[in-house]
């Protein structure tokens, strides 16, 4: 009798002490977790547009320089990156032609200016007949015929010499304007048409540069001059300001995009560089969240861990927009709630939380 007592008060401590014992390999209840919570915070959400194009001078500042005549490039006075002054010499194009052409107008002028000085002089002489008594009539008005046509001659003589030397004048290509030297397209020895088709340079005002954007007709019926708007210029690591200048009144019906223009203040981003800008069309009250609060659940919804008390609440939530200050919640939290917003991943519905 005594032996089975002994036993069942060895049973009996066993069992206490497994009940008292702490957590160990068994026990599930996860251990509380340090984190931080942040109340959400009620503010107005952008309506935004995005759109995307290249950094490019406005169109009034840029200036593409062609040769308005045919020949080769002779000299290349400038590179890209020079500073110029309006008038500058850009480049000196070469045609043969032109050198034997202004010296043939300057002989045509010499012959003309001769043959004029010899009807004047046949002129005054048939006059002076005539007035003697001893001339024909017929003889002064022949004279007079042929000194006009002297005049008229020479008057085309110093036309086409005008012309031959425009033309050559027109062999020094020069900047329309100051500015930087954008693009040289032609080297020493190129050809060039004389038209629009074998530019030689490019040349514009950097001081105000612009995103040259693409748009569908749709957002484009959204935009008005004056909307701001952010920029993320490739290669700024800050986002640029914005603002809407210009929204083209046609689109083009191969692509069916439209071109909206955006004046960008500072930044300094390189001409040609590609840029997508978010354009506020409108304001509507929401309440945002740090994007770090977000985690994915495990049938791919979106969650955030509820700070209820000092125990975590796992909330399913419907997402907006996501902006430089946070995601938007369109539903699942409440103004004035908070969430963690570090250390996400692992925590569970229900455990123990320790605020920082």
């Amino acid at each position: 009798m005594a032996s089975k007592r002994k036993v069942a008060l060895a049973v009996a401590l066993a069992f206490a002490a497994c009940k008292h014992e702490g957590p160990g390999d068994d026990d599930d209840t996860p251990a509380a977790a340090t984190v931080t919570c942040r109340a959400v915070i009620a503010a107005d959400i952008d309506d935004t547009i995005e759109v995307s194009g290249v950094v490019a001078p406005p169109p009034k500042v840029d200036a593409i320089v062609s040769s308005p005549i045919a020949g080769r490039v002779g000299a290349v006075e400038v590179e890209p990156g020079d500073r110029v002054a309006a008038g500058a010499l850009l480049a000196v194009i070469e045609d043969p032609a032109l050198p034997a052409g202004s010296v043939e107008a300057k002989a045509a002028v010499a012959a003309a200016e001769a043959a004029k000085t010899a009807a004047d002089q046949e002129l005054a002489r048939a006059d002076r007949l005539v007035t003697a008594g001893i001339g024909a009539r017929k003889d002064l008005d022949d004279a007079r015929a042929k000194a006009a046509a002297a005049a008229a001659e020479l008057e085309a003589a110093n036309a086409r010499a005008g012309l031959a030397s425009s033309r050559m004048a027109r062999r020094e290509l020069r900047a329309p304007r100051a500015g930087t030297v954008l693009h040289v397209w032609r080297k020493v020895g190129e050809s060039v048409d004389g038209t629009t088709a074998t530019p030689v340079a490019e040349i514009a005002d950097l001081s105000v540069l612009e995103l040259h954007a693409q748009a569908p007709p749709g957002a484009l019926a959204k935009l008005v001059e004056g909307m701001p708007a952010s920029a993320h210029v490739l290669g700024v690591d800050a986002p640029v300001a914005a603002s809407v200048i210009r929204v083209e009144p046609a689109v083009d019906p191969t692509t069916l995009l439209g071109t909206v223009r955006l004046r960008l203040d500072g930044g300094a981003p390189r001409v040609g560089t590609a840029a997508t800008a978010r354009i506020v069309v409108a304001k509507r009250p929401g309440l945002i969240v740090p994007g770090s609060a977000l985690r994915r659940s495990l049938v791919g919804g979106d969650e955030v861990i509820v700070c209820e008390g000092n125990k975590a609440s796992v909330r399913a939530v419907t997402v907006g927009d996501r902006g430089e200050r946070g995601v938007e919640i369109k539903d699942g939290l409440k103004p004035g709630e908070q969430v963690v917003v570090d250390h996400v991943l692992g925590l569970e519905d229900g455990q123990e939380l320790q605020r920082k």
